[in-house]
């Protein structure tokens, strides 16, 4: 084993570059300096394999410290070392492999198909949920029923279908007609407002249309609704003739709130409507102006939901003798307040 020293002068670093590199406090004008390097036959071992020493730049001590070629340790570590003996500029880069266009192609084709597979497992997927809402349907359907199925009192048998998709349901509601036409118009929206709330919670974006059908006649419908920007159900009723209102309110206001044997005669028709309503003249008497009010408002109501801008002009007769106990009057266009006069 060498174990030696020997002096030597160190002129630039040019003639360093090739060998070895190590630093120095001289001032850049002083271009020899003389030192003691000693060799001791040392050893470079890279990731277990020995590396090829070239005599000329073996490694050495000075000072204490090892001195190993710049250049070697560079290629060792896949670098490109520059010596630039203009600047005594030392300049390392990364030593690169330049990629074929066979490689790139090669690539650029994997990544199509990859994207290619990718949109078809997508589509897949979309699909799957589209069955998954399909099926959500069918048990929210099945949900509806259960909930609804008698819902007021008076209106039993409910029958409710849904057809369509997440986006754009449509409903079908079956119910016997006469309890239908019983109900006020502010129960009939309140009964369809829960039902298409309940819809919102599972299809939140969906657009929502649908009709009322009589049960004993499916060819017969009953009014249609859909909802506007706010969700909130918009009912529209069918088209009737006054004679067939005139018959419906004889039906749902025959006895009402103490008053019996009440007698609705509709004239005129579906703009200007004269109402007229004979009762017992004692019964309405009785009655309170709050309850005179409420009774008349719930008639017009029922008139205004079949023919929303109509006026009407009533007059409350006494049936015995055709008496006139009281007049009012309602606007479909101001809102259909009714105002005793």
């Amino acid at each position: 084993m060498k174990n030696w020293k020997k002096p030597f002068s160190v002129l630039s670093a040019t003639a360093l570059l090739s060998g070895v590199l190590f630093t120095t406090s001289v001032d850049a004008s002083s271009a020899l300096k003389k030192v003691d390097a000693h060799y001791k036959n040392i050893k470079i071992i890279n990731n277990s394999q020995e590396v090829t020493i070239d005599p000329k730049t073996e490694p050495f001590l000075l000072n204490g410290v090892t001195y190993i070629p710049l250049r070697m340790m560079g290629e060792l570590y896949n670098k490109n070392v520059q010596w630039n003996g203009e600047s005594n500029t030392i300049t390392i880069k990364d030593i690169t492999t330049p990629i074929s266009q066979a490689t790139v192609d090669s690539l650029t084709a994997q990544i199509k198909s990859k994207d290619l597979q990718i949109a078809q497992l997508q589509a897949e997927i979309n699909k799957l949920k589209e069955s998954q809402k399909a099926g959500n349907l069918d048990a929210l359907e099945k949900q509806l029923n259960d909930d609804y199925y008698d819902y007021y009192n008076d209106l039993d048998d409910v029958d409710i279908m849904l057809s369509g998709d997440k986006n754009k349901i449509d409903i079908r509601i079956d119910v016997d007609g006469k309890d239908w036409n019983s109900l006020t118009s502010s129960e009939k929206t309140k009964f369809l407002q829960a039902i298409i709330n309940d819809i919102l919670k599972e299809f939140k974006d969906a657009d929502i249309k649908g009709t009322i059908k009589d049960a004993d006649n499916s060819s017969k419908q009953l009014a249609s609704f859909n909802i506007d920007s706010s969700d909130k159900v918009r009912l529209t009723a069918t088209n009737t003739d006054l004679d067939d209102l005139e018959d419906e309110l004889n039906d749902d206001y025959y006895d009402y709130n103490g008053i019996d044997d009440i007698d609705i005669i509709l004239d005129g028709d579906e703009d200007d409507i004269d109402l007229t309503i004979e009762v017992n003249a004692d019964d309405w008497n009785d009655l309170s102006k709050k309850n005179k009010l409420k009774f008349l408002q719930d008639i017009v109501d029922d008139i205004l939901y079949e023919f929303k801008k109509a006026e009407i002009d009533g007059t409350v007769k006494n049936a015995d003798n055709g008496k006139k106990l009281d007049t009012f009057y309602a606007d479909g266009s101001d809102g259909g307040d009714v105002e005793i006069d």
